[in-house]
């Protein structure tokens, strides 16, 4: 058996209405920086295995753990945030700024569209999640901890929830309508198990309907 922790970073600037700098170099808040420390203070069991994206933020909110446990393996995986936008055309807005291009974005639901440079169409987006969840599957270590962000882990649930490889409109659109119902709190650990092929919620933080 293999148990997996996907978590959320903490607080970043953008979570918090900074204005948008380069999506990958985005940083924690001080509040974030907080909510790393107290996650490390939290976690008594040792992990085999910490995977990060490399975007700033998951990063910064790994290294609490990794300080308190320096002898752990550390790896970069593509689970990194999905931007939709293009930081070209986003650099000096807010996230109230962007809401009509997101909801523009969304309303299309046409897993082919590309906002820009820099951007990413959400087929390209799946299909990374999806392989980065075979590469886990494929880890020899059974306790990992994923640092991420709540896109991807709502991704990885919708994954587990339809246990198929499909990405095309009507996935685009549960995407939208029903996974994006799913709340995830700054530093919120969604656990989950690999076993016998099949992946299963420990403690299924959303009913899919």
């Amino acid at each position: 058996m293999k148990e997996v922790w996907f978590i959320r970073h903490g607080e970043s600037e953008a979570n918090a209405g900074f204005i948008a700098t380069e999506p990958s170099t985005i940083p924690l808040t001080a509040r974030g920086h907080e909510q790393a420390l107290e996650l490390a203070d939290s976690l008594s069991y040792k992990p085999e295995l910490i995977i990060t994206s490399s975007y700033l933020r998951t990063q910064q909110t790994a290294k609490p753990l990794l300080d308190k446990f320096p002898e752990l393996t550390v790896a970069t995986w593509p689970f990194h945030d999905f931007n939709l936008l293009s930081p070209k055309y986003c650099a000096g807005t807010t996230a109230e700024q962007r809401k009509p291009l997101v909801t523009d974005f969304w309303n299309r639901c046409d897993i082919h569209y590309h906002h820009g440079e820099g951007a990413e169409t959400f087929f390209d987006f799946k299909a990374r999640i999806i392989e980065g969840i075979k590469q886990l599957q494929q880890c020899e270590q059974d306790f990992i901890l994923v640092f991420t962000n709540s896109h991807v882990i709502r991704t990885v649930w919708q994954y587990f929830i339809k246990r198929e490889e499909t990405i095309d409109s009507q996935c685009m659109r549960h995407f939208r309508d029903t996974m994006s119902m799913l709340q995830i709190s700054d530093a919120e650990i969604c656990k989950c198990i690999y076993l016998r092929d099949r992946w299963t919620a420990i403690d299924p933080i959303f009913e899919p309907r």
